[in-house]
């Protein structure tokens, strides 16, 4: 219950209790013989004692009215919120799944272009390499070509300068 409930529940008791001890203080000074005075005693506090009684059970009717209102608002507040939850649990597992797909993807196609570009580069690599060996070779034929035909003209040349020194060696 709220603040104000209890407020107001409070000052009903002391409204009950004060009426019953101001009932009390009046009777005993009132000009009656005691035989009567109790008997209107005990009969003001059979009437004060029902109505605390019939007090407390209108106070606990309407705790129990408001404790299943209470109670309902709680159940429909939950019959609201978990379809509410269970969708954002749903969407949440959708959204981590379509994640997990895509990361997937980009990695298979990451190590898919890496594998491509290193096959590509140790082709080209390969071809370079290959490409350099046929220049290099052709350089070493020519030179070896270059070299016998220096080697047998220069027999020739010798003589025909007509000196008389060796052919150089190479």
């Amino acid at each position: 219950m709220s603040n104000q409930d209890n407020n107001g529940g409070g000052f009903l008791v002391g409204l009950l209790v004060g009426g019953a001890i101001g009932a009390v203080i009046a009777l005993l000074y009132a000009p009656q013989p005691g035989d009567e005075t109790r008997g209107l005693i005990k009969q003001k506090s059979d009437e004060y004692s029902d109505l605390a009684k019939t007090k407390a059970s209108e106070m606990t009717a309407k705790a129990s009215d408001l404790t299943e209102a209470a109670k309902s608002k709680a159940s429909e507040l939950s019959d609201k919120v978990t379809p509410m939850a269970e969708s954002v649990k749903a969407r949440s597992a959708e959204l981590a799944d379509t994640v997990a797909s895509k990361a997937a993807q980009v990695s298979d196609t990451v190590k898919t272009t890496a594998s491509d570009f290193t096959s590509k580069a140790s082709s080209s690599i390969s071809s370079i390499k290959d490409t350099v060996q046929s220049k290099i070779d052709d350089g070493k034929s020519a030179a070896s070509d270059q070299k016998q035909e220096l080697t047998s003209e220069a027999p020739n040349l010798a003589s025909d300068a007509g000196a008389h020194e060796p052919a150089p060696q190479f």
